[in-house]
């Protein structure tokens, strides 16, 4: 079942990022390339608001590359934030924030337990961190410098 609403920033989600022909067709532009996402995974929602019925998404995985971590695009979510379910069982997860994607809100599921589906919000501190490593993966950290202080000429004593 997929979303009936617009999801929340810092809203754990399920993403069918679909599955691909195999073998694949050619040209490989319509199919799936090599090193692209593909599956039903963890995400979290970035903005739920886009115009054209998309939603910002960042992927989820429970394994990580030590370099992407050292250099900051990685976010690493401990186990206790994302509850166990049929599906997920308790484990460290990373924010894969290089990963950044829109899909339609049509490939977003909720999570879902045996007993229905669960709401689940990463803390605001988590979520700026991951806003961060995305804004990092793009090269956009300068945008968060602090500006310079105006310069103002001294009054008279």
């Amino acid at each position: 079942m997929t979303l009936r609403y617009q999801p929340k920033v810092g809203e754990v989600v399920e993403c069918d990022f679909g599955q691909f022909p195999d073998p694949p067709i050619a040209p490989p532009a319509n199919g799936r390339i090599p090193n692209e996402m593909r599956k039903r995974r963890l995400s979290v929602v970035l903005n739920g608001r886009l115009p054209n019925g998309c939603v910002l998404v960042i992927p989820l995985s429970s394994s990580h590359n030590p370099d992407a971590v050292r250099r900051g695009f990685h976010v690493h979510l401990p186990s206790a934030l994302v509850p166990v379910t049929h599906a997920y069982d308790p484990r460290d997860r990373w924010a894969i924030a290089e990963c950044v994607t829109h899909v339609a809100r049509a490939r977003l599921h909720p999570l879902r337990d045996r007993n229905g589906s669960l709401s689940v919000h990463l803390p605001r501190e988590v979520v700026t961190a991951i806003q961060t490593a995305v804004l990092r993966s793009c090269s956009g950290l300068s945008l968060l410098a602090p500006a310079e202080a105006p310069v103002t000429e001294a009054e008279p004593a």
